[in-house]
Order: C-alpha cells, then structure tokens, then sequence
C-alpha cells in the first residue's frame, strides 16, 4: 500500500483539452491512446500500463495507475496517473530527491536534472497522449506542473560531472506551480523550447534568477532525443 503521507515532496502534474466534456472519450480509446503514450525517455515511462490490469485498471469514468517502482529504483519511490473520460489527466510522483542516496546526503534538495527530465518528459508524453486520443491540432491544451513542499529546499546538480551553483539556492514557497495553454500542434512542434522555458521558471523560485538556458537546453534536448 502506498503511503502518501509519509513524504512532503511531490511532483504533480495536471493537463486538459479545450473541449471539456464530461463523456468526451470512451474507456477503450483511454487505454488504447495511454499505451501508445507509454514512452522509455528515462528507462521507465511517464505513463506506465501495466497490461496485466494490475497495476492499472479502470475505475468509474476512468482509468489509473498505482505503483510502487521501489524495487526498480533501488530506493523508495511510487507515483500515480488517472485518465477521465472527460480527458482529465492527472499524474503524481514522489520526489525521488525524497530518498535517492545521492540527493538524501545533501539534505533538503531539489535536483537540477530531474526537474529538466520530468517537465519534457511528461509534455513528450502527454501531446503523444492527447494525439493518440483524436484532439486536433488546434484544439488547446493546457498542462499545469505543481511541486509540493519545496519550501526551504535548495537547488542543487546531482550529476557529478556537472559543475554545481557557488552558493545556496533556496526556495521560499511551499509549493510552486506553472501553467501553459497551447494547441497541441504547438506542444508537438515547440515541446524542448516550452520545457526550458517552464524549468527556468521553477528555477528562478529557488533565486536563480538568471537560469543558465544552455545548459537546460542541453538537458531538454538530451531527454527528447531519447524518444
């Protein structure tokens, strides 16, 4: 079982089509349009389907995932997505800065690389999703990205062979969040540009107010070659 109370910090991300209507999409398309969303950016998809229909399973006007990757990941970690008929999709993950060794021993971080890597892999995944589902290209899609207890969390490169900031940088909120609204033509044609912009805006809440874009761009770029 799941314990979400056990952690404060989480990445959430929610995302919905212009045209919202509560029986908009058909239980067997969800399933089918996740499937083909499920894509290996970083060895382990943003939407994962088990196919077994354990681990994902329809549920009232939905479909959802629950699962537990500890055993994957080598330290505690599970997240969630649910997909409404409505076309609603929301998705939560635990911080893996909660308990990844190397982020743990800095203390209270948020890391560089998995906040670049999380924003482009889920607006990657979720134009493939809104695509496989039928919504046109110039229909607009909104996507939000919520952090939940970042606050007194510092800044940090996790990646060893990266150079790292000279001194602290703190976040002062709670939590963050950013929303976008595009056709989804431009989320397709525009996704590494839209994902360093977002990345340099929860950055700058952790006081680096002059985000180095090369080197996020790199990291966008990096992910989404992955595809």
């Amino acid at each position: 079982m799941v314990d979400w109370q056990k952690y404060e910090g989480y990445r959430e991300v929610t995302a919905y089509p212009s045209d919202f209507s509560e029986n908009r999409f058909g239980i067997d398309l969800l399933w089918k349009a996740t499937e083909k969303a499920e894509i290996l950016y970083r060895g382990w998809p943003f939407i994962f389907v088990d196919r077994n229909r354990k681990e994902t399973y329809v549920i009232s006007d939905s479909i959802e995932t629950v699962v537990d990757l500890t055993r994957v990941r080598g330290h505690e970690y599970f997240e969630m997505w649910k997909l409404r008929r409505s076309g609603l999709f929301f998705h939560r993950a635990l911080m893996d800065e909660e308990t990844y060794p190397r982020a743990v021993e800095q203390g209270k971080v948020l890391g560089l690389e998995l906040t670049v890597y999380h924003i482009s892999e889920a607006i990657g995944s979720l134009w493939h999703l809104y695509g496989e589902l039928g919504v046109p290209s110039d229909e607009p899609l909104t996507i939000n990205f919520a952090y939940k207890g970042v606050k007194d969390r510092n800044l940090v490169v996790l990646s060893p062979s990266r150079a790292g900031f000279m001194g602290v940088q703190i976040c002062r909120s709670p939590q963050i969040s950013f929303e976008r609204c595009f056709p989804l033509g431009e989320w397709r044609a525009s996704e590494e540009d839209i994902a360093i912009e977002i990345s340099a805006e929860v950055f700058r809440q952790f006081q680096w107010i002059e985000p180095n874009i090369t080197s996020i761009r790199e990291l966008a770029s990096e992910l989404l070659a992955k595809r």
